[in-house]
């Protein structure tokens, strides 16, 4: 089967969205009440710019499952990502449980945080999880339904869903506000729509990229009006929310990724560095933030070299460490293992 290489690509340029938007929240967080406002608004709408990082990554991992099992996945199927991403994800949520409690008797609660309510960045694990089952359950119906039904139902449950969320009030019940600020990410239906896209570009990938590719410009295009569209409603105070479980997202994120797919779909090369960050791409999105977290800030550095400085150090020193590590076999199962990239890049 031929390899997709704009996936790599595209899961290098998500890993580095996410690591942007980070380092754009620890940036901020140093320079609070310090910074003028015209860099603090660059840095929001850099911010703004990159949230598309973990949809795409809910996209890829079901392009990929559709693209390589379009009957049925392997035996082992299951085990095999147990033991590398749900391992992975329940020692990275300890780990998070340990830097953010501040007394042991907070522990069990902060660790069953991470767990079970998307307390930390390993939240996207679960959810995949989630599109793993779906997966294996639907996609022999899903096969024989028309694309347009699914994606349009997939579309209006993912935008119900959200936007429930976005009008409606916090109730008075335990966990109800961290519920509305941070727990509704974790059910499925909040990600859906990406879900169907993958299912349906993975399984009919070229069909697809032969025509999008002669559209790219016009992606290009329209993801730049739905981010002015994004801004709109963010200075207009109509929607403020700052994560990528927004409502006007879910066409935005659609546009960027069939955008980076349409314009890497035709180059004959992938360069050595996307094959290393897309290598390196998990352990990044588990890592980085514990770097984040221990990063000071630099007196007399201007934010925007602090917002660049974290980026490199996080992402950077998330494969740096993942690297030196791999050489026991148990980091595996404590931060994901490395994902294979081929040594011959042309297609």
């Amino acid at each position: 089967m031929k390899v997709i290489h704009e996936v790599y690509w595209l899961r290098a340029l998500a890993c580095l969205a996410v690591v942007m938007v980070h380092a754009v929240n620890t940036t901020l967080e140093h320079y609070e009440f310090i910074i003028p406002k015209s860099e603090e608004n660059i840095l929001i709408a850099a911010r703004f710019l990159v949230l598309f990082g973990t949809p795409a990554f809910i996209f890829i991992s079901e392009l990929l499952l559709a693209y390589a099992y379009p009957d049925q996945v392997p035996k082992g199927f299951f085990i095999k990502r147990v033991k590398f991403l749900l391992m992975p994800f329940a020692f990275m949520a300890f780990v998070f449980a340990v830097m953010t409690s501040e007394s042991i008797g907070e522990f069990p609660s902060e660790l069953a945080l991470n767990l079970f309510l998307g307390g930390y960045t390993g939240y996207f694990i679960l959810i995949i999880f989630q599109f793993y089952i779906l997966h294996v359950c639907l996609h022999r119906y899903l096969k024989k339904v028309s694309p347009v039904l699914v994606l349009s139902a997939a579309l209006m449950i993912n935008t119900i869903y959200l936007g429930f969320f976005h009008v409606t009030s916090p109730p008075g019940i335990v966990l109800g506000e961290y519920i509305w600020e941070r727990g509704h990410w974790l059910p499925f239906t909040g990600w859906v729509f990406y879900f169907a896209l993958g299912y349906y570009a993975g399984r009919y990938y070229h069909q697809i990229m032969s025509r999008i590719v002669k559209l790219r410009y016009l992606l290009a295009g329209a993801a730049a009006v739905l981010l002015l569209f994004v801004f709109s409603l963010v200075v207009t105070d109509i929607l403020d929310v700052v994560s990528s479980k927004r409502v006007d997202y879910i066409l935005y994120t659609t546009a960027v990724v069939f955008a980076i797919l349409a314009f890497t779909y035709r180059l004959k090369k992938v360069p050595l560095p996307v094959l290393v960050l897309s290598k390196y791409s998990f352990n990044v999105y588990l890592l980085h933030t514990v770097i984040l977290h221990y990063l000071p800030k630099f007196e007399g550095l201007h934010p925007f070299l602090y917002f660049g400085l974290a980026v490199i150090l996080s992402a950077g020193g998330s494969m740096l460490f993942a690297k030196f590590v791999s050489r026991f076999n148990i980091t595996s199962y404590l931060i994901g293992k490395q994902i294979p990239v081929p040594n011959e890049t042309r297609k």
